[in-house]
């Protein structure tokens, strides 16, 4: 089989198709959180505004945050803005960094990526004091979150994943490799 210069895709049907234009592609590194959502957004928009028909590329790797940073970055691409978003996960892609690969229209990993699923949790500064009251808030907001992200999950599944099997996978901790992805209908093909 040829290869050219052009990044070239393996797809479930181990067919080979040409990717990529690095004038038109952005990456998302490292923790999500609202800066670098926004930052990015502003470049993903000021691409889609140059030329609404062109695609337009984001790496991910990310190793999560808060879930509801990256629900945002979702909803933005999926709901409001509309780009023609094409997603490449490479590396770890963890957590809340799923959500940011699962933005995109056509979704890609590389062949050394891996995702990890696992329910919501949280951070306590040891010197904070809570009230049983707020903590059982804190219960049920995590819970409609590990929903939420399941939904997402399921959602964006081509083979019929569902919210409930989602969460399964959540609470084993569970980890993709690409093959996993490719067969849970999470991406389109792997990258390499």
């Amino acid at each position: 089989m040829e290869k050219t210069s052009t990044t070239l895709i393996e797809t479930a049907s181990v067919t080979e198709t040409p990717l990529f234009d690095p004038a038109r592609s952005l990456e998302y590194f490292g923790v999500v959180n609202y800066a670098t959502s926004e930052r990015v957004i502003e470049e993903i928009r000021a691409l889609y505004l140059e030329d609404p028909d062109r695609s337009i590329y984001l790496t991910v790797t990310s190793a999560g945050g808060p879930t509801g940073t990256a629900m945002s970055f979702h909803d933005h691409m999926r709901y409001v803005l509309k780009p023609k978003l094409v997603t490449i996960g490479s590396g770890d892609v963890d957590s809340s960094g799923i959500i940011l690969l699962l933005s995109g229209q056509t979704r890609y990993v590389t062949r050394n990526t891996t995702l990890l699923f696992h329910l919501a949790g949280r951070k306590f500064d040891g010197n904070q004091r809570y009230t049983a009251q707020e903590i059982s808030a804190m219960l049920r907001e995590d819970r409609l979150k590990d929903f939420q992200y399941a939904s997402v999950v399921a959602d964006a599944s081509r083979k019929g994943l569902t919210p409930e099997k989602v969460l399964e996978l959540m609470e084993r901790q569970t980890i993709l490799t690409p093959t996993d992805l490719v067969t849970y209908g999470l991406v389109d093909g792997i990258i390499g």
